[in-house]
C-alpha cells in the first residue's frame, strides 16, 4: 500500500470522525428554550428583534435578554426553582384605530408571599418589566391581586403581573 494512499485514507477517517463529534455538538444557545410575553401569556420562540425575551435551560437560572449572545450561564442553586415575570400595564382602546397591547412596567416592586407566612419577599422589575426569582418549593402569592404559583425545584414558572389597565380614546 502507498504511502499516499495511507495518508489519505488517515486524513478521510479523521475528518470524518470531527464531522461526527461536530454533528452532536450543540451550540450552547441551542441547549436554552425562548419565551416572551405577548400581552396576554408566556409565548415559547424567538420574539421579534432587540424584544426581550426569557432563556430557560434546565438547571440553570432563567435569564431575561434582548440577544442569544449574551446570555449568560449561572447554575440555580440546589434545591431551588425559579420564577420569572413581567410586570405591565395592558392597554386598550382607540377610536381611529382600535388597538390592545401592554407597557412594561419599569423598576416595579413585586412582593411574594410564601404560603402562611406573613413578612413578604419583594423584587424590582428590571428596565423590561421582567423579574426574576430563586425561590425553594412550595406555594407562593405574587403582587397586589395575590396571583397563586407552586415552585417546583429545578423548574421554571411564569407570571404575568398586570399592574393597571389604560384605556385610549
Amino acid at each position: 500500500m502507498s504511502s499516499g494512499f495511507r495518508f489519505c485514507l488517515v486524513a478521510l477517517t479523521v475528518a470524518l470522525t470531527c464531522l461526527t463529534a461536530h454533528a452532536f455538538a450543540k451550540k450552547p444557545a441551542e441547549l436554552w428554550s425562548f419565551f416572551y410575553y405577548d400581552g396576554t401569556t408566556f409565548v415559547a420562540g424567538r420574539p421579534a428583534q432587540l424584544t426581550p425575551f426569557v432563556a430557560v435551560r434546565a438547571g440553570f437560572l432563567p435569564v431575561v435578554e434582548t440577544r442569544e449572545e449574551r446570555i449568560k450561564e449561572v447554575k440555580m442553586p440546589e434545591g431551588t426553582g425559579a420564577l420569572v415575570g413581567i410586570c405591565y400595564v395592558q392597554s386598550y382602546g382607540g377610536k381611529l384605530k382600535p388597538a390592545r397591547g401592554f407597557h412594561p412596567v419599569p423598576m416595579q416592586e413585586i412582593d411574594v408571599t410564601a404560603a402562611g407566612a406573613q413578612s413578604a419577599t419583594s423584587v424590582q422589575t428590571d428596565s423590561n418589566g421582567y423579574f426574576v426569582m430563586v425561590l425553594p418549593p412550595g406555594s407562593y402569592r405574587v403582587g397586589n391581586q395575590q396571583l397563586e404559583v407552586q415552585i417546583e425545584k429545578g423548574k421554571t414558572n411564569f407570571i404575568p403581573v398586570r399592574v393597571g389597565k389604560r384605556m385610549v380614546d
